[in-house]
């Protein structure tokens, strides 16, 4: 699986919302059905675990038809989107699909480098007779800097 996203900057000010896409796509012979996403977030200027201080993030839910705030966070900087149980995104082989994110560095974000790392947090997948497959996939995520300034 490969996951890799568009639309942040070089450098952002405090204040300044970076517009995300997340997108992703797998070569496998089965159908991926995404359960939940992820957005790898953090700076070395933060200390231990408060990466997500003055950080502020919602999601396009492609389910549900509208913004939503992240799922869950977790304090080294992860930010989960959980799509509902009842979802019905499926993505077949060679096909490319999208989550849209938008995250707002407010004023007491920590300035410095951010790293940003999209990806598929949960899936399975589906063969071709619709059946589960307890199979993996590899990941091939990319990673991207930019610089926040107060």
């Amino acid at each position: 699986m490969k996951e890799w996203g568009s639309g942040i900057h070089k450098s952002y000010r405090r204040g300044n919302t970076v517009y995300l896409t997340m997108y992703y796509t797998q070569k496998s012979p089965d159908t991926l059905v995404p359960l939940g996403f992820g957005l790898s977030l953090w700076t070395f200027s933060a200390p231990g675990e408060k990466q997500l201080r003055g950080i502020t993030a919602t999601w396009w839910n492609p389910v549900r038809h509208r913004w939503e705030k992240t799922s869950y966070t977790e304090s080294n900087g992860f930010l989960g989107f959980d799509l509902p149980s009842n979802s019905t995104v499926k993505l077949a082989s060679g096909k490319v699909g999208h989550l849209y994110v938008r995250v707002t560095f407010g004023k007491t974000a920590y300035t410095g480098q951010w790293h940003f790392e999209p990806m598929v947090s949960a899936y399975s997948l589906l063969t071709r007779k619709g059946a589960y497959d307890d199979n993996f996939l590899a990941d091939n995520r990319s990673q991207y800097t930019s610089t926040l300034r107060p």
